[in-house]
């Protein structure tokens, strides 16, 4: 009986899960929330595969029709009872294959934020939380569970709203990593920090944090943890999952981004203003962050919290 409850309760979850997703993908294509990294896309047909590319690691949940993904020659296919974990810088080839204009091909993609996977995994990893793991495993799909599906549900409820976006959507965002490193998804999320490196990664983090806009190099953070460069930017990507100079770019767009919104500059004086050197390389990487070039950002949100991206294949 107890079971029963427990696959009826999951079931609905993901029917919930479903409905939110749908409301969001209300069109074809690719779609935009302002939350940053969160994604909706409705597929009524299957289409070719295409070669993609992370920035950070990303989390992909289907909740109607499927996709076939390819990564390092390993097929994984994921539905709407699993959900597919790609780490960061990783590229791979995708495509629906389910999807019909009856039951679309529907998901949500979320890239992980590099800080928020990095805070938690350090702080789980002094308990001894993270599972043992595949050390170079670069995706995983393993079956949605009722705490993940809650998780996701509420950070969706919270497009609506925007003071629980603002204070409740990054511990939402939190939480949902914490709940990958529950399951065998930390094979993907790297084997448990190494405890002699643990404190020297977390003081690189908070020093890249706090020179962010500076022209920082590998070099000179290695040489304020005292760690050897190549070491260093090794031991960095396989816990971050990104590079060090990545999670440096990630934290200045989305800072970008954060006064885009807010005070209304213009593209070139933000981009001076987080560091960047040249307005069209800040509106190429903001591109390839957020989907789309800042002064069209600032623009999409106007009418809600979603905005439609492209209507072709992605």
């Amino acid at each position: 009986m107890a079971h029963g409850m427990a696959a009826r309760g999951k079931s609905g979850g993901v029917e919930e899960l479903k409905r939110l997703i749908a409301r969001r993908a209300s069109q074809e294509g690719r779609t935009a929330s302002v939350l940053p990294g969160l994604w909706f896309f409705r597929f009524s047909s299957p289409y070719p595969p295409k070669i993609n590319r992370t920035g950070a690691m990303y989390l992909a949940v289907a909740v109607s029709g499927a996709k076939h993904v390819q990564v390092s020659g390993e097929d994984l296919v994921y539905d709407r009872m699993s959900y597919l974990v790609l780490r960061g810088e990783t590229e791979y080839c995708a495509a629906p294959v389910e999807a019909t204009p009856e039951e679309p091909y529907l998901s949500l993609g979320m890239q992980l934020p590099p800080e928020v996977l990095l805070r938690t995994l350090l702080e789980v990893s002094e308990h001894g939380g993270v599972r043992e793991s595949l050390p170079d495993a670069r995706a995983f799909v393993s079956p949605l569970e009722g705490p993940l599906v809650d998780a996701l549900c509420r950070l969706l409820h919270t497009l609506d709203r925007p003071l629980e976006r603002q204070v409740l959507a990054p511990l939402i965002q939190r939480e949902i990593v914490f709940r990958l490193l529950e399951t065998d998804a930390a094979a993907v999320l790297r084997q448990a920090v190494r405890e002699p490196e643990r404190d020297r990664i977390r003081e690189a983090m908070n020093f890249i944090e706090a020179n962010v806009f500076e022209r920082l190099t590998v070099e000179a953070i290695a040489k304020q943890v005292a760690m050897s460069p190549s070491h260093f930017a090794h031991r960095f990507k396989e816990i971050a999952s990104v590079s060090p100079m990545r999670f440096q770019k990630h934290l200045r767009l989305e800072r970008a981004r954060e006064l885009l919104l807010s005070n209304g500059s213009t593209a070139g004086s933000i981009a001076a203003e987080v560091g960047y050197a040249s307005p069209a390389q800040f509106t190429r990487d903001f591109k390839r962050q957020f989907g789309l070039a800042p002064a069209r950002y600032a623009r999409a949100f106007d009418a809600g919290p979603t905005a439609l991206i492209d209507s072709g294949d992605q």
